[in-house]
């Protein structure tokens, strides 16, 4: 909370010194006290954010109503604030010197030192090679299910006619009755049997029933399952689809490569440019003396 403060609190100093016109292009989106803030200012608060928080304002764009409230609130307090002459305390400058430090290091490296990084294309492939066996693709089969509910709760009366309608529709189902159909009219899973019973895409430890998986993945493509019992209660499965175990291309990696990599070479770049800032501006730490005990600098 408050390190966000500390760059609202920046970034409302940025917007109030750049103004524009007043023109019906750009409208007013708030205002308070003799502070005025456009769309423009608006919109450019908003991009100067990461992506994810870029997208969250795209897809909700209520938010940006609760943006601005929180902005002129902020603002009028610092009015208040500046009025009351608290800007003026000594404390007060010293923290918001380091408040301004640390908004121009972020800013800076982001949009000066950082820019332009690319990672080459041989590099990626070099990861790839690198690190191929971690690019493991599980087996996953394609499952429809019949599912007649009997917990473990249920009464032996119970038991035995969720068995008896399951046996019923695996006879059904054997004589040559289209599976997607039996599901829709005999499935007590409500929501797959809308769907002809599909349960879509498993690999192996995804499901919260070992019995099933089991009878699952014996099956190939096409075949159907006896009554399968489960904590749940019985099933009856159809494998639409096989996919084995495989290794995936670099094709595939190679988005999760690139994102991977930049990071990797934007840290580095940024920890390399910190080294040589300090050093060239002579930084001195005083580490013996900080923690009380006589010594050098490092």
């Amino acid at each position: 909370m408050v390190s966000r403060i500390m760059v609202l609190t920046a970034l409302l100093g940025a917007l109030a010194a750049t103004r524009v016109p007043g023109e019906e292009i750009n409208p007013i989106v708030g205002k308070v006290g003799d502070f005025v803030l456009r769309e423009t200012d608006l919109d450019r608060l908003i991009g100067s954010q990461p992506a994810e928080i870029q997208k969250q304002f795209q897809v909700n764009p209520e938010q940006k109503v609760d943006l601005v409230k929180d902005l002129l609130t902020k603002k009028a307090v610092a009015q208040r604030a500046k009025k009351d002459g608290f800007d003026r305390k000594p404390d007060v400058r010293e923290q918001l010197s380091y408040v301004t430090d640390e908004f121009l290091t972020r800013e800076y490296l982001i949009k000066v030192v950082l820019v332009g990084i690319s990672v080459p294309e041989d590099d990626l492939k070099k990861s790839y090679r690198d690190n191929e066996k971690n690019f493991i693709i599980p087996e996953s089969i394609k499952v429809r299910h019949i599912f007649v509910q009997a917990t473990k709760d249920a009464t032996v009366e119970e038991k035995a006619k969720a068995r008896s309608k399951a046996e019923g529709a695996l006879q059904r189902l054997k004589k040559g009755e289209d599976f997607a159909r039996l599901a829709q009219e005999l499935s007590e899973d409500s929501d797959s049997s809308k769907k002809g019973g599909e349960l879509g895409l498993i690999s192996p430890g995804k499901t919260n029933s070992e019995e099933f998986e089991k009878a699952a993945f014996a099956l190939k493509a096409g075949e159907i399952s006896d009554v399968v019992l489960t904590p749940y209660g019985y099933h009856i499965i159809r494998v639409d689809e096989r996919k084995e175990r495989r290794t995936a291309t670099f094709d595939e990696t190679r988005e999760y490569l690139l994102k991977t990599l930049q990071k990797e070479y934007e840290q580095k770049r940024a920890q390399e440019y910190l080294e040589k800032a300090t050093k060239e501006a002579g930084m001195e730490v005083f580490a013996d003396t900080i923690v009380g005990k006589k010594g050098e600098a490092k």
